[in-house]
């Protein structure tokens, strides 16, 4: 009796033209050759894994701390590769080293910190003497208030607020004559997500959230005195 060549311990029915004999007509419905697929396959690049991927890949079962999945000498070029191409990202691997931990410690320390972050809006960001601005909208906001010598600073005080049971801190742009001012890039108000709703229905204090009705008289008066392209006034 010849067995299956697959080893899964039957005999074999069928017969292929190299000659080999399986129990089954299919051999993906052999036990043995679905075994010997398995085990060939584990610590192999997953399917569609493009080739300069697979470079200095340390070969992994599936299942297994994705943490281990390149080598150190990858992950060294990987994290040289990026330096001074990001302006998060440190000029020199030490200083790199030196941003994270800082992070991590600033983290540990205030967990409901994170509703402050310079930079995080996807508007054209910058300085305009002395005050950081995140927005061309903000930027028009700033411009007009210092031409008017309207007195404000930027507010770096967070209010505590709960989203889903959980606290966070909000943190309004502006603040001027003790009122606070927040600049969202919204048409109005129902066009914010929740969080946003939930944040300033929450706040006890004066706030004005000024929607894109309310900043055009801004964003008139400095294209009109500085022109279309006034965000070139960044430093």
């Amino acid at each position: 009796m010849n067995m299956c060549y697959y080893g899964c311990g039957k005999e074999a029915k069928y017969y292929f033209k190299n000659g080999n004999g399986c129990c089954e007509k299919s051999p993906n419905s052999c036990e043995g050759k679905r075994k010997k697929d398995s085990e060939n396959k584990k610590g192999r690049p997953f399917i569609g894994t493009p080739a300069w991927k697979i470079d200095g890949f340390k070969y992994k079962p599936w299942n297994k701390n994705k943490k281990n999945c390149y080598s150190k000498e990858t992950l060294e070029k990987m994290s040289k590769s990026q330096i001074g191409k990001s302006s998060g990202i440190g000029s020199t691997i030490e200083k790199e080293k030196n941003r994270r931990k800082k992070i991590s410690e600033s983290m540990k320390k205030n967990p409901m910190s994170g509703g402050l972050r310079k930079g995080s809006g996807r508007g054209k960001k910058g300085w305009y003497k002395g005050y950081w601005c995140d927005s061309s909208w903000e930027l028009a906001w700033v411009i007009y208030s210092l031409d008017h010598n309207i007195k404000f600073e930027r507010n770096n005080t967070g209010f505590v607020y709960l989203y889903k049971g959980k606290k966070r801190k909000y943190y309004p742009d502006f603040i001027s004559n003790k009122i606070y001012f927040e600049i969202k890039g919204r048409r109005k108000y129902e066009e914010m997500d929740d969080i946003d709703k939930e944040k300033i229905s929450q706040f006890k204090k004066e706030l004005k959230v000024l929607y894109s009705k309310d900043i055009d008289p801004y964003l008139k008066y400095v294209k009109n005195k500085y022109g279309e392209n006034f965000i070139s006034l960044y430093e």
